[in-house]
């Protein structure tokens, strides 16, 4: 290499890299690194077409930020229309629904708390703001929607309409058997937006390129997408393979198909995954939900709900279809991503991929999402596995939800998380804001799941109680480490990506100071000022 394009100096570098952890410099040429190192090391790289950035000694520069489970192409459609993610009243709800002009004759949009409605929504109170204007209104958890009788009428729900999942997927009912406008889950879901609120796949694709300044202004350069729930999924990758045709897309993306009934979901996947591949896009991974959430009830636990004593929740598929598709996923060689919130989900899953070993180590490394409440029989049984543990950082803060959870779970809530115990026993521990998903917080920006995974408070939360167990909290190397390498091992791309190595791909994002010589609520007010996919600047505010 006798030049390079660019590099960057000044500063700190954390690299990633084992064998140098920490670096002055970093070299690019033709969008890959050529060199890390001390600032003597990368000067004989500067030549005269060489553009040089030059950092202030505070900046500190960083492998890009990977999320691990998001939902790329849903998230930005799902935050679209009337805002309820910062309302933390009913009357603050209330006052910013009397105050929404919906501009389609519809009312969409949603992110409401679940501790505003601890025993779920009722449609009389948007019957009164609304009338006959049909409200589609998702909860935060994306979990469950939140509609009108308008709604219900249009999608011809009634009384005498049947559940999809009864127990699971349904309408809740008032005694006399009515909709009261709380819906749950996926599939009675779909049924409401298919007939109220369809999305098309023009303004999902408008909404994604409206959001790409953000990703990339959040430092993010590599993102896996955990499932296409509004658009059609065909439809969802044809769109992301013309947009990266054309130069749109400011991160690698590994996309999942989801395990529905009705069709052959692994050879769907082995289709797409032949039919859509180019630089940025890759679709290796099945996605299997083993249950849904505690909010609704919907988690699967080892013992009852607390407040509901006659149920410890469903399944979202039987225990013989869940190994079936990781036996089959692992057998065509992808990767099998299982959604598990409560206890009892979490050892079906494990349960799924110890028959997936029995018949002989692939080497995929499957994973478990979420993992609230793990038993702790189970802990080691993730790194014995190889089983990767994917959990949102911003969930694993103390909130008014907490509340609605010691309702849900008592003193099982004193266990949640138990990231620091997983990392002791050598798991993989990975962070993805399942954006726009969450529990109280809806973000993408990956320095808000850091700094909660460290303090277990919100970001910028000084004093007050952490989540418990505090001791779980997990240290700042850790939680780098687990949006950047760890990640980049879960999506199969730590070859190309994850760490400041020669040879990778130049992913890397540069933050106005440095995160090690900063208190902790501090790290998600840090500032991103350049960030860097392939080589190319997807955001710069240095100058």
């Amino acid at each position: 290499m006798s030049h390079a394009d660019t590099v960057i100096r000044g500063g700190k570098v954390f690299t990633f890299d084992p064998a140098q952890p920490w670096a002055d410099a970093v070299a690019i040429a033709d969008g890959t690194i050529a060199a890390v190192g001390a600032a003597s090391d990368v000067a004989g790289l500067v030549g005269a077409g060489a553009q040089v950035v030059d950092l202030p000694p505070e900046a500190l520069v960083l492998p890009g930020f990977i999320d691990a489970h998001s939902h790329y192409i849903d998230g930005p459609i799902e935050v679209a229309g009337v805002v309820l993610s910062e309302c933390d009243t009913l009357d603050e709800i209330e006052q910013v629904l009397r105050d929404y002009r919906p501009e389609d004759g519809l009312v969409r949009g949603g992110g409401w708390r679940t501790h505003i409605f601890p025993d779920g929504p009722h449609r009389r109170i948007l019957d009164d703001i609304f009338g006959d204007l049909p409200v589609v209104l998702r909860e935060i958890n994306s979990h469950s929607l939140w509609v009108n009788s308008a709604a219900l009428a249009r999608a011809g729900i009634t009384a005498a309409t049947p559940d999809p999942e009864p127990g699971y997927s349904m309408f809740v009912r008032d005694e006399r058997g009515e909709p009261t406008g709380w819906v749950l889950e996926a599939e009675a879901m779909e049924m409401i937006r298919s007939a109220v609120a369809p999305t098309t796949v023009e303004s999902a694709r408008s909404e994604l390129l409206a959001a790409q300044s953000g990703y990339a202004a959040a430092g993010m350069t590599g993102v896996f997408d955990a499932g296409n729930f509004i658009i059609d999924e065909w439809q969802a990758w044809e769109m992301l393979l013309g947009l990266d045709r054309q130069g749109k897309i400011g991160q690698r993306i590994v996309a999942a198909k989801a395990a529905l009934y009705g069709d052959d979901p692994v050879a769907m996947l082995a289709e797409a995954n032949g039919e859509f591949r180019s630089p940025n896009l890759t679709i290796d991974t099945l996605k299997v939900f083993v249950d849904g959430v505690p909010e609704a009830h919907t988690s699967a636990y080892l013992e009852p709900y607390e407040d509901r004593p006659e149920t410890s929740g469903p399944l979202a598929a039987p225990e013989e279809d869940i190994r079936r598709w990781a036996l089959e996923a692992d057998e065509a060689g992808f990767v099998c991503h299982l959604h598990a919130i409560g206890d009892r989900a979490v050892r079906v899953a494990l349960d799924a991929i110890e028959a997936v070993r029995a018949r002989g180590d692939s080497g995929i490394r499957h994973v478990i999402c979420h993992g609230d409440l793990i038993d702790p029989a189970d802990l080691p049984r993730f790194p014995e596995l190889g089983v990767v543990w994917n959990t949102s950082g911003q969930w694993i803060a103390s909130s008014p939800v907490d509340e609605v959870m010691k309702r849900r779970l008592g003193d099982r809530t004193q266990r949640h998380y138990s990231t620091r115990s997983a990392l002791d026993l050598g798991t993989i521990l990975t962070l993805g804001a399942d954006y726009a998903a969450s529990a109280y917080v809806s973000t993408y920006k990956p320095l808000v799941q850091i700094e909660s995974a460290v303090t277990r408070r919100l970001a910028g939360v000084i004093d007050g109680d952490p989540l418990p167990p505090a001791d779980e909290a997990i240290s700042l190397e850790a939680a780098l480490r687990a949006m950047t390498i760890d990640a980049a091992r879960q999506l199969r791309i730590d070859d190309v990506a994850g760490s400041l190595q020669a040879g990778k791909d130049a992913d890397l994002v540069v933050l106005e100071r440095n995160l090690f010589e900063h208190p902790a609520y501090e790290i998600a007010a840090t500032q991103v000022a350049m960030t860097m996919r392939a080589g190319r600047i997807t955001h710069n505010e240095l100058g």
